[in-house]
């Protein structure tokens, strides 16, 4: 009996392991959302649609920059999304959350004189329960 009780609790915290992590990586899968959209949205010309994955309070800033940047065939390569550990937001009592964005990109592949394979990181930041770019892909800092 106390065998079975012991399975029950391990399944049950096991279980919730499994729900907090998918909790957990839903942040995480939209800063990557974000960034596949930002690249496929400069990839075609689509201004408003670049611009919406930046953050509002940061979109007239980059509004030319980003406009200079359209037309140019962004293919992502990678995405990988920075959150603290547990331990640092236990410890440190740092927020959950993603905080930058790191992308690699081939740029122009198909023009071998304007083709590059730039890596950028970017920060992010939650704006009214969504993640944004803080700015966009690839700009200067």
């Amino acid at each position: 009996m106390r065998l079975t009780g012991l399975v029950f609790v391990l399944l049950a915290v096991m279980a919730l392991s499994i729900v907090g992590i998918e909790l957990a990586d839903r942040a995480e899968a939209s800063v990557e959302g974000g960034v596949r959209r930002y690249a496929f949205a400069v990839t075609n010309s689509d201004l408003d649609t670049a611009l919406a994955e930046i953050a509002p309070d940061q979109r007239a800033v980059w509004m030319d920059w980003v406009r200079g940047q359209l037309g140019n065939v962004y293919e992502v390569r990678g995405i990988a999304v920075r959150s603290p550990s547990l331990l640092r937001r236990l410890f440190e009592r740092v927020p959950g959350g993603p905080y930058e964005v790191t992308a690699v990109l081939d740029v122009n592949r198909d023009y071998p004189d304007e083709f590059y394979q730039p890596t950028t990181r970017v920060a992010v930041e939650e704006f009214q329960g969504r993640w944004y770019l803080a700015g966009p892909l690839l700009a200067p800092h």
